[in-house]
């Protein structure tokens, strides 16, 4: 890698702020040399290739930013062997990188770190971004940890299968809107957007990788276009084709909603905080001078952290991850890849994902859950039969709905759907009708969509003393932790200490 000019060494940062207070604008360290224009010499004769990032064979890391000295341009930094400098331009391989021309139509409304600065610890930069949230909107310190590591995600997308999306839900006037201006200042390569339907969106995620923000409220007329974009760009690989053309949308997301749609799949993509109306009148707006250096300070941290642990993430084995459901548990792996070095950190992420789960399960539908709960007290009370016939089935669960005082019924081919949208596929066709083979894998499956969707909770099974000779219920009972009480953040609470 040879820069077109000389870099230099970007001058020692300051130290972190405490992130209960807001600290005076900061002094950008100047690396940038006063002729630095980013013009490249007609002498070099290089072909220009624009990138926004790239990785060189040697390890050194190359990023754009945004030029301290001119917000209408940008620049690259350039990390190699634990250092940051800058560059207005990148030799390599015979080409010269330069940086996506801030100009360009679109390009001109996402926001870059104005550099990078060195952070204190993971945690105090936590702590950072969730005092930034909590001096402009009124939300819980457990909502706060969770917007703040979803924002530490956004500046990770590369390592993630599963890009996260933020729903912001509550009536007018809960702090929505002033949430999603938060997020703006911090998020990596923030886009906040009404306009879902301009060709230049697909160019954006192309080129820059933006985390859209979408406030759904003044988009409301396109809600199926918004919803297919969502649902269609939080899988890695997967394409929306316009016109014999293959466009690509993945990456984070930020959008928010008066009600929670009425669109299950969608809903399981997204981490949920829910807001209200608050009436304190202390709260800072977005746009204050003070929110604004704390944003900058931070965006300039979370860059640094980015290059510095681009090549070394890893997700640690947290006590209760393997009990969330597979959406929930890629949601979870998302956040916590950012902050694997801090297991702490990671199993509050679980214990906040176990909620989650609970907010946003889908629910069964009346068949499917009368069939699951006759087959949960069939296996317990039938402990030695290894086999459940689906006429025998829809028998039992006949008499249970009609002791419920249900007006429907079911039928033998009702039972064997709702069997099939349970999961449970080990079944047989025999000359008495199809049956379903109870083995371990079976039985296993019961207990979890029992315990999922709260069916071993209810009060006959306990009053009939279910489970109390069950291995499977007495191994499920000691996986689980033995209170699920709210509490703090760790990290908040080290700080404090």
């Amino acid at each position: 890698m040879h820069p077109e000019k000389s870099i230099e060494k970007q001058a020692p940062a300051k130290s972190v702020n405490k992130p209960n207070i807001l600290p005076s604008p900061p002094t950008f360290p100047d690396p940038i040399p006063e002729n630095g224009s980013g013009e490249v010499s007609s002498a070099s004769r290089l072909p220009e290739q624009e990138v926004d990032f790239a990785e060189l064979e040697d390890g050194t890391l190359v990023e754009m930013v945004e030029d301290p000295n001119d917000r209408a341009k940008s620049l690259f930094a350039v990390y190699k062997n634990g250092t940051v400098q800058y560059a207005v331009n990148v030799e390599h391989k015979n080409r010269l990188l330069v940086p996506v021309p801030r100009e360009q139509g679109i390009f001109k409304h996402v926001r870059l770190p104005r550099g990078c600065q060195a952070h204190e610890s993971l945690i105090l930069l936590l702590a950072g971004i969730m005092t930034l949230i909590l001096e402009c909107v009124d939300i819980s310190q457990e909502n706060a940890f969770l917007v703040a590591a979803f924002v530490l995600s956004t500046w990770f997308t590369e390592g993630l299968t599963v890009a996260p999306y933020l729903a912001l839900l509550g009536p007018p006037g809960s702090g929505k809107t002033t949430l999603l201006k938060v997020l703006n200042l911090v998020c990596r390569r923030a886009l906040l957007t009404a306009d879902i339907t301009s060709a230049a969106f697909y160019e954006v995620y192309e080129k820059l990788n933006p985390t859209l923000i979408v406030d759904e409220t003044v988009s409301a007329g396109n809600r199926r276009e918004l919803f297919h974009l969502l649902k269609t760009g939080t899988t890695r690989g997967s394409v929306t084709l316009r016109k014999s053309r293959s466009l690509k949308a993945f990456g984070p997301k930020v959008i928010s909603f008066n009600d929670l749609p009425n669109d299950a799949a969608l809903n399981s993509r997204c981490i949920i905080i829910s807001m209200q109306e608050t009436t304190r009148n202390d709260l800072l707006n977005p746009r204050d001078k003070k929110v604004l250096d704390l944003a900058d300070d931070l965006q300039k941290q979370l860059q640094h952290y980015r290059l510095e642990k681009f090549n070394s993430l890893h997700l640690p084995k947290v006590e209760g991850d393997e009990r969330l459901h597979s959406r929930t548990r890629d949601l979870y792996q998302a956040l916590a890849l950012p902050i694997g070095s801090n297991a702490d950190l990671c199993g509050d992420l679980v214990r906040l994902f176990e909620k989650q789960e609970e907010i946003n399960r889908e629910p069964l539908s009346p068949a499917s859950a009368a069939v699951l709960k006759v087959l949960y007290e069939f296996i317990h009370s039938h402990p030695m039969d290894g086999k459940c016939a689906n006429k025998e089935l829809a028998l039992g669960v006949n008499l249970n709905l009609e002791s419920l005082q249900e007006t429907f019924r079911v039928n033998t081919h009702e039972v064997g759907r709702a069997l099939t949208s349970l999961g449970l596929t080990n079944r047989k066709r025999t000359n008495v009708g199809f049956i379903l083979w109870l083995d371990l894998e079976t039985r296993k499956r019961i207990h979890k969509k029992a315990r999922d969707h709260g069916i071993d909770q209810e009060s006959r099974f306990h009053e009939e003393g279910f489970g109390n000779e069950c291995d499977l219920c007495k191994n499920q009972e000691a996986s689980t932790p033995a209170s699920t009480e709210t509490k703090e953040v760790r990290g908040s609470e080290k700080k404090k200490s």
